[in-house]
């Protein structure tokens, strides 16, 4: 049997390659970094989803819809004049503002961690629609917090305003005693404006009392008290006028705006956090390598940095993406979708993406066999969902901010590795006794194949040989019988005979051979 034929038609053993330390390392520090941006994600997610609330003007998660949306007011038709141009936008802008400005209040609010909550007087039972007072106010738990009511005006001419509502008898008296809020443009001074025409409108005061006009001056020492109050209640609304027109005319494009500020604010948080994961990480990895005397305390001291560098990366890249997506999946119209967003997808989708791209691209670049490329995918998006479940098991037990999630993503993606390739290793040695097993018996038909060659060519001789051989022996036994009776040479060539039936040719041929052979000098052969 040829055994070079037999190996090559074997079936081949060769197992794909797992992937190295190194590899792993990175992952599980991504997982880390991913983990302990968590709840910055969570934050500025949900911060986001505010945007995403005023654009659509419903919040899918309670089933609310608002009396307006920024959507909703670019609808709106806009009244254009030959002359002057477009004449209520600013009107419409200053609806705009007031969904824009309530969606950053509340996104603010969220970063912070605080409970108030900014809502339009549109959207309130006790308000009803288009109240004549009050834009805006502030809720806790439900309940509107005295002294919060809020009127926004967008208007041309700050001065005039404030004239409108301090005077005796202002068009906007209406506004007085309510947080008045201005575009930002406008802010800027206004306290000090009202104060100086306070002070102006008592220095007319005083002037009327010495001309005996008592009742005009008490109707300036009135006006400016109003201006004193006008003074206090004056607020940013934290938005220009010019961006309130955005707001009006390119809503989708400002909200992804918004979205994308915020989720940049939430990157650079995530990475500080992904810096201290990564950077402790890799010093312990570092020092324990050089204690191993496998690297140079100098190149420990590089490569440290560069993995701080890089887990900064991900950590940002994680936190801003983490926070984007959580924010459109937190007001999806698919209630799993919003199931989804409250669990650690959003903040593994960095990790995910570049874990399995790094796999995909030494596929397409020919490092990895697809095969190779299906077991890399199974352990990293396995070891992704241990990291999740593990990181909120991790911070129940440590209930420090960052430190538990962190710490239980990496357990979790670095105990699942091990049991996925424990698993792996099971299943190759499964495979491997198949492929031996199926060694075995080809060996073993291969075998019955010949003995059976075998068996037939012994069954043919003894058919064959096996009645001579008997009478032979009778014959020699014969001879043995009668070899008293001086029949020497009977026997001898009886002996012979026998001798050449079984292969072999003896020496002497008869008892005369013999009697020469002993008188001469000729060896014996055996």
């Amino acid at each position: 049997m040829d055994s070079s034929n037999e190996k090559r038609s074997l079936p081949q053993t060769d197992e794909p390659d797992v992937p190295e330390r190194g590899d792993r390392f990175v992952d599980v520090m991504r997982v880390g970094a991913a983990m302990a941006t968590k709840e910055t994600v969570e934050r500025f997610g949900s911060a986001a989803a505010e945007y995403v609330k005023g654009y659509r003007g419903v919040d899918n998660q309670t089933g609310q819809r608002f009396a307006k949306g920024l959507a909703d007011i670019a609808k709106h038709k806009v009244n254009i004049d030959p002359i002057e141009g477009a004449k209520n936008i600013k009107q419409q802008a200053g609806f705009s503002a007031e969904v824009a400005a309530t969606s950053r209040n509340n996104a603010e609010a969220i970063i912070a961690g605080s409970k108030i909550r900014t809502v339009r007087s549109d959207d309130l039972p006790e308000f009803g629609k288009n109240h004549n007072v009050v834009d805006r106010v502030q809720v806790l738990d439900g309940r509107i917090l005295s002294g919060t009511e809020s009127q926004m005006k967008f208007v041309g001419n700050r001065d005039e305003l404030f004239w409108k509502i301090a005077s005796e008898d202002g068009k906007f008296a209406r506004y007085r005693g309510v947080k008045l809020e201005l575009p930002s443009e406008q802010f800027a001074g206004a306290k000090e404006s009202c104060q100086q025409m306070a002070g102006k409108l008592r220095e007319q005061a005083r002037e009327a009392e010495k001309r005996g006009k008592l009742g005009v001056a008490a109707k300036r020492r009135s006006e400016a008290s109003r201006y004193d109050e006008l003074a206090e209640n004056v607020q940013d609304s934290g938005l220009t006028t010019d961006q309130a027109i955005k707001y009006r005319k390119n809503p989708a494009i400002e909200t992804v705006r918004d979205i994308a500020r915020t989720s940049h604010r939430a990157g650079l948080e995530g990475a500080k956090f992904g810096a201290v994961i990564g950077g402790s990480v890799s010093v312990i990895r570092q020092l324990l390598a050089v204690a191993q005397d496998e690297m140079t305390m100098r190149d420990a001291a590089r490569q440290v940095g560069k993995d701080t560098v890089t887990a900064g990366a991900v950590g940002y890249g994680t936190a801003f993406v983490g926070a984007s997506v959580k924010g459109v999946m937190e007001q999806s119209g698919s209630k799993g979708i919003r199931t989804l967003a409250k669990t650690s997808a959003p903040t593994l989708v960095v990790s995910v993406c570049l874990s399995l791209g790094a796999s995909v691209k030494r596929y397409i670049y020919g490092e990895i066999t697809e095969a190779e490329l299906l077991i890399e995918v199974g352990e990293k998006g396995v070891g992704m969902l241990s990291s999740g479940m593990f990181a909120a098991v991790g911070q129940l037990a440590i209930p420090v901010p960052v430190v538990g999630a962190a710490l239980g993503g990496m357990i979790g993606y670095t105990l699942s590795s091990i049991f996925y390739q424990s698993a792996l290793d099971a299943a190759k040695g499964a495979e491997q006794s198949r492929v031996d097993l199926e060694r075995v018996r080809l060996i073993e038909s291969q075998a019955r194949a010949h003995l059976a060659v075998e068996q037939s060519a012994l069954d043919e001789l003894m058919a064959r040989e096996l009645p001579q051989i008997h009478h032979e022996t009778r014959a020699l036994f014969l001879a043995i019988d009668t070899v008293g009776d001086g029949g020497v040479d009977g026997l001898v060539t009886a002996v012979n005979r026998y001798a050449t039936l079984l292969g072999k040719q003896l020496q002497f041929g008869s008892k005369a051979e013999f009697d020469m052979f002993m008188a001469s000098d000729e060896p014996l052969r055996l």
